[in-house]
C-alpha cells in the first residue's frame, strides 16, 4: 500500500517534468533558428530573415546575391494544433507583416515570440542587441 502511494504521488510529477522538457525543446529549435540567423548575417555580411509561413517558419537571405543557389531554405516546422507568432512592438505599422529582419551587424528588431500547444505554451522577448531571450511567461499544459 505504501509503495502505490508512493508511485501514485510520483507519476504527476514525472509527467510534468517531461511535459516541461518538451515544452523547453520547442523553445530551444526555434531559439537555434534565431542563432543561425543572427550568425549568418555577420558571417555572410548580408541581412537574414525569418517569415512566418503556414506551416512554420523559414529562414532565408533578405539580400540575395548572384551567387545564392536555389538551396532548400532552413524552415522550423510547426505541427497541426501548435502555434508560433511573432510581435514587433517597434513596428510602424499597426499590423506588421510576420517576419523578423537580422542585419548585416547581427542587430535584430525587438520581437517577442509566442508559442501554443498540446505541451504548453511559452512567450519569450527578444534583445534587439543581442538577439537573446528571456522568458515572459510559461505555461504547462
Amino acid at each position: 500500500a505504501i509503495a502505490m502511494l508512493i508511485i501514485s504521488l510520483a507519476v504527476p510529477s514525472v509527467r510534468g517534468v517531461l511535459r516541461e522538457q518538451e515544452l523547453r525543446k520547442s523553445f530551444d529549435e526555434f531559439d537555434a533558428l534565431v542563432r543561425k540567423a543572427q550568425g549568418r548575417a555577420i558571417s555572410e555580411q548580408r541581412s537574414f530573415i525569418l517569415l512566418w509561413k503556414d506551416d512554420g517558419v523559414v529562414l532565408e537571405p533578405y539580400e540575395p546575391i548572384d551567387t545564392d543557389t536555389a538551396a532548400e531554405p532552413q524552415r522550423l516546422t510547426v505541427s497541426e494544433g501548435e502555434t508560433l507568432t511573432i510581435e514587433r512592438p517597434a513596428a510602424m505599422e499597426k499590423k506588421p507583416d510576420p517576419e523578423w529582419i537580422f542585419w548585416r551587424s547581427g542587430l535584430c528588431e525587438p520581437a517577442i515570440i509566442s508559442y501554443a500547444g498540446a505541451k504548453g505554451s511559452w512567450r519569450v522577448e527578444y534583445n534587439p542587441l543581442t538577439a537573446r531571450g528571456t522568458f515572459l511567461d510559461q505555461t504547462i499544459q
